[in-house]
């Protein structure tokens, strides 16, 4: 029996990364919440823990026996107060990567090397308030505390040290490992192990119709209220096109202010204004689910890799995928030959909002998709990520 355990933050991926590592380590796993109750998005039960600051101090200092404990620890995400016990104290380490803790960090914003906000989102927030546009949550923090400590912890030389004890790296996507190697440095034992959140029968197609495709031709634009999904671009590309279908515009998660901003481009566009239908309040996953499965379409503007879970789900469901060139999830997709269209393809021909991927297109894709989503792969993912991670378990 292994002891596993977990520290992550009150998100709403947290619970299908419960589900998957029970399935592979049956009542083998513990999971530290760094957000203070109550939750918003996780079910408080067994497996949950309460992180305190008191509690992250005694296990940091005075309690350093019951971390070292365990055969292995796995940070979901990495933002840079995780880095404290990688410098602290040697064990095991695991980061899973999301995404925004490595395409952003607080001593280099540019992983890609060019923005991740498009010039008009971009100046639509430089307007208001005079506020300067942020892609990242590390902006605002510096902003609240500049404390030393803060400092070191967000520096180049603290993030070096705790690599030289980061056993796995697990970004989103595998070229992402590359990526964030040669662009900030990973430890010389860090390996790379794939694995994802969510498996496509329990988690990410659970509950959705798979019917008839061609009578669905709405439109999914982007996922959330943050500026990387770049939405006044994306919008002005409907508004030249001649398509007058709904356009639905999830805008719950996320910036609040840059979701009122958005709100407010459509309202005062007439064409949007009739076509936009805006998500801003959280709704049941049955209901949410509902709307989606009448988008035969999908635009999701991130120059950055963001929104897989939706764009995978809504791939399977047979929708037609617009990602930016220049993203690299864009470049993941058409690596496996699947059938995706650029953002940039359709400035130029929006024609491409006038015919549904055909059945063959659709099978194609989703054979591609289990490969990688399968409840088989995941669990073998999970096993290998943990494997890899414990091979060489320090002796203290």
């Amino acid at each position: 029996m292994l002891k596993i355990v977990h520290i992550a933050a009150d998100e709403k991926f947290i619970e299908t990364a419960v589900d998957i590592f029970e399935l592979a380590y049956p009542e083998q796993n513990t999971f530290y919440i760094t957000t203070p109750k109550p939750w918003s998005f996780i079910k408080d039960k067994k497996i949950y823990h309460q992180l305190s600051k008191k509690k992250w101090l005694q296990l940091l200092f005075t309690q350093r026996e019951e971390l070292k404990a365990y055969d292995v620890v796995i940070f979901h995400s990495l933002p840079s107060f995780y880095l404290i016990p990688m410098v602290l104290l040697k064990q095991n380490y695991v980061w899973l990567g999301w995404g925004y803790d490595y395409y952003s960090r607080p001593f280099d914003t540019d992983l890609l090397g060019e923005s991740l906000i498009l010039p008009k989102t971009s100046a639509q927030i430089k307007k208001q308030n005079g506020k300067k546009a942020t892609t990242s949550l590390f902006g605002i923090l510096s902003r609240i505390m500049k404390s030393f400590v803060k400092r070191l912890v967000d520096s180049k030389f603290f993030y070096n040290l705790a690599m030289k004890n980061l056993k796995v790296f697990s970004p989103v996507l595998p070229q992402e490992y590359d990526l964030v190697k040669h662009k900030y440095g990973l430890g010389q034992v860090t390996k790379y192990s794939p694995w994802n959140y969510g498996i496509l029968e329990r988690h990410i197609i659970k509950n959705m119709q798979l019917g008839e495709i061609n009578s669905a031709n709405s439109i999914l634009l982007g996922n959330s209220a943050t500026p990387t999904n770049n939405h006044f671009e994306a919008l002005d590309t409907i508004v030249k096109s001649t398509t007058e279908r709904t356009i639905y515009v999830p805008l719950s998660y996320g910036d609040m202010e840059y979701a009122k901003l958005v709100k407010d481009y459509i309202n005062n566009n007439q064409k949007l204004a009739r076509c936009c239908q805006v998500l801003d309040t959280f709704m049941p996953l049955a209901d949410y689910n509902a709307i989606i499965n009448n988008c035969g379409f999908v635009i999701m503007n991130h120059v950055r890799q963001q929104a897989l879970g939706n764009i995978v789900a809504m791939m399977y469901r047979g929708s037609k995928i617009f990602l930016r060139e220049e993203s690299v999830l864009y470049k993941y997709f058409k690596s496996m030959s699947a059938y995706v269209y650029s953002v940039q393809e359709l400035e130029v021909n929006p024609s491409l909002l006038h015919s549904h991927l055909d059945t063959y297109e659709i099978e194609h894709n989703r054979l591609i998709l289990k490969s990688v989503w399968s409840e088989k792969v995941i669990l073998q993912r999970t096993k290998d990520l943990v494997a890899s991670s414990i091979k060489s378990k320090a002796i203290f």
